[in-house]
């Protein structure tokens, strides 16, 4: 008698091997049992196979994911689930996730869950919730306190996974500590390197961090204030994560400094600070930025792979399946105008002779008008500049009788600085090239929303409620781009592989339950950049820690989350 028992699934275990039909029994949190009913005598048998698949793609060891013999009577459970027809997969893994804060406003995280998440990796592009002092929280007040009601009441890092244990969230969390958040908390939002004192405080933050049990550092050298720190700077903090005292296996995640221009650079740049401070690297969201820069691809790989082969990087990557970015309007300004934070920013452009030096950057860097046209309003602050959402930068400057780069830069000011944007600049033919790619992971980028509530705000990037969905239906079952095996295993056993969860990510007996069915003809994002608000369909069901969160009618049963660390 089993807690759940799941029959007749089609199960895609997540090692990249061929699915299977089986019946599957669940006691607490553990997948218990694994079995294929013979309808002949009643009972269940399995041949125990090397089922094995080499994870030498990820410079790890075998995955041991072989289904176990067993005979036996019919099995029974207290709740039974007909699943004939249905997938059954490890639960995804969000490997590149920014729901750091909205987690605390609201818990069923409904957006990811909808789409049979059941792991987010937070902390990502430099940027977690703690440690938290000022001048951060005077950066940060007005969009979660004055946007989303959130209040700031934490300031380390044990203080913040108190809030987010209190919080009962209904997915799991994998934390990572963010060095933007470091810096900004240590010494502002200056341009200037760290003085002894303060790098001290941000090695002390960093352990603290790592002894809570997070993953590893996360750096975003595109924003500010990371974009002023040096390569010395980095090594130092990415060491303390591979020589932490309670043991390796943490990692260093990056929003390298350029992903367009100057990607090849930068690439260069962050293997060298994961090389020199021994630590396993993944690059977020690697793309090539521009069709300008669509041709640098081929390199990029040569020095990813030539990093791995060479000079034993552990170095992998993850990529969200659409063509556009979400990111902040500011992180267009040159770098030197956005030293110092929101309202040095805003008196910048106040400043006539500045404002000229911007424009002037901005005009020579992007003069062509289809580069505006493709900047789209994503969230403002202000209620009186609410119409502006879903209007690219062309068409708001049509309406103010402005240019774009004009309007740009007064919508800026006007809303202190608060301006997210989408923007579409990446190639089709290079994202199926990433996709393939045996080191890439799955991540939506995004924090988790809702229909309803505080987190229906905006026209957030339909990547926060469609990506996993997306993955599947467009990449694997419809354009064939790769299998479904291999599709789950990128959001699923590769993640938690990278991580060092070695109790998720597979369906093997003895492993935690985290689970997700789904209907195979029906599965598909049903999110736009018009209209984001739309959870996807063909998600059936989704289990955490071995209790069922998303049921089949669409209900929730909220709270069943835990908060990971790393061992």
């Amino acid at each position: 008698m089993y807690d759940i028992l799941i029959r007749q699934a089609k199960i895609v275990d997540g090692t990249g091997q061929a699915p299977y039909v089986a019946d599957l029994g669940i006691i607490a949190d553990r997948i218990a049992w694994i079995g294929v009913a013979d309808a002949a005598n009643g009972k269940y048998t399995v041949t125990a196979a090397d089922t094995g698949r080499s994870a030498s793609n990820l410079g790890g060891s075998v995955v041991d994911a072989g289904r176990h013999a067993s005979t036996g009577p019919q099995r029974s459970g207290h709740r039974i689930i007909e699943a004939k027809g249905m997938v059954l997969a490890p639960g995804f893994v969000d490997i590149h996730s920014h729901s750091d804060c909205s987690l605390l406003i609201d818990n069923r995280a409904e957006s990811k869950l909808r789409q049979g998440v059941t792991t987010e990796v937070v902390g990502n592009c430099g940027y977690s919730a703690a440690p938290l002092y000022s001048p951060l929280i005077e950066e940060r007040r007005p969009e979660y306190e004055g946007i989303y009601g959130l209040s700031l009441d934490w300031r380390t890092f044990p203080e913040y996974l108190k809030r987010v244990e209190a919080s009962s969230p209904s997915i799991n969390y994998a934390f990572l500590v963010g060095h933007n958040t470091l810096r900004a908390s240590a010494m502002g939002f200056g341009d200037q390197p760290p003085s002894p004192d303060q790098m001290a405080r941000m090695r002390t933050w960093v352990e603290e961090a790592l002894d809570c049990g997070a993953f590893g550092l996360s750096t975003g050298l595109y924003y500010a204030p990371a974009c002023f720190a040096r390569k010395e700077e980095l090594i130092q903090l990415a060491s303390l994560v591979a020589h932490h005292k309670g043991g390796g296996g943490g990692i260093l995640t990056s929003h390298i400094r350029n992903e367009g221009k100057g990607l090849l650079e930068a690439l260069e740049e962050i293997l060298t600070i994961a090389r020199e401070a021994k630590v396993p690297l993944q690059i977020s969201h690697l793309k090539t930025f521009g069709r300008e820069n669509w041709w640098k691809l081929d390199q990029a790989f040569e020095m990813i792979e030539s990093a791995r082969q060479q000079e034993g990087v552990e170095v992998t990557f993850d990529r969200y399946p659409y063509l556009a970015v979400q990111t902040s309007l500011q992180s267009l300004l040159p770098d030197w105008a956005q030293a110092g934070g929101s309202e040095a920013i805003v008196q910048r452009i106040l400043d006539p002779s500045v404002r000229r030096k911007i424009l002037h950057y901005l005009l020579t860097e992007y003069p062509d008008e289809d580069y505006w046209a493709s900047i789209y309003i994503s969230l403002v602050a202000d209620e009186a500049h609410k119409k502006c959402e879903g209007l690219n930068l062309v068409q708001l400057a049509e309406s103010l009788g402005k240019s774009p780069v004009e309007a740009g830069l007064d919508l800026l000011q006007e809303e202190r600085t608060q301006v997210e944007i989408v923007q579409f600049a990446m190639s089709e033919k290079n994202l199926v090239r990433i996709l393939r790619h045996p080191l890439t992971m799955i991540g939506s980028d995004s924090s988790s929303r809702a229909v309803d509530g505080p987190l229906r705000i905006g026209k957030p990037h339909p990547r926060a409620f469609g990506t996993f969905p997306r993955m599947i239906r467009e990449f694997c079952l419809e354009k064939g781009i790769l299998s479904l095996e291999e599709g789950v295993r990128k959001m699923t056993a590769l993640p938690c592989q990278k991580l060092g969860l070695k109790d998720r990510g597979i369906i093997k007996e003895g492993m935690i339950a985290d689970l997700v069915l789904f209907d195979p003809e029906r599965i598909a994002d049903q999110a736009t950049y018009q209209d984001p608000f739309r959870y996807p369909e063909g998600i059936r069901m989704v289990m955490v820690n071995g209790r069922i969160c998303l049921e089949e009618d669409g209900s929730l049963h909220t709270g069943q989350g835990r908060i990971l660390q790393r061992r």
